[in-house]
């Protein structure tokens, strides 16, 4: 017999892809992808963050694969969700995100895959 307490959690909601850009360089193995769920439903203030993953290159190359988890009671039908995410060096930021990639609510599904731009020097 299956029971469900108030204890009982949910499993997570896994929101998962891939982060990749088109440049041909190699990133440096310090450098270090940063990938974050994000609340982007109310337009006048800051996206809250749901969930965030850091991802060190550690010598290898794109595409760096992610996987993000919610507590799906976190999650509002109502209200949409994006993922983004940033490759830093140091304080240095080399790419990001400038594209939304929506997710989880409003008939998406729970993958992304992420191309980067080069941040100008």
């Amino acid at each position: 017999m299956n029971t469900t307490t108030s204890t009982d959690k949910a499993p997570a909601l896994r929101v998962t892809g891939s982060v990749t850009f088109r440049e041909r360089i190699a990133l440096d193995p310090s450098a270090e992808i940063v990938v974050h769920l994000l609340d982007v439903s109310r337009m006048d203030v800051a996206a809250v963050v749901l969930a965030e993953q850091r991802i060190r290159a550690d010598g290898r190359q794109v595409p760096f694969n992610f996987a993000l988890s919610v507590d799906p009671a976190r999650i509002d039908p109502r209200m949409r969700y994006n993922v983004s995410a940033r490759i830093l060096q140091g304080d240095k930021l080399l790419f990001i995100s400038d594209t939304a990639y929506p997710v989880l609510t409003q008939g998406r599904g729970t993958t992304a895959d992420l191309m980067l731009v080069r941040v100008a020097r």
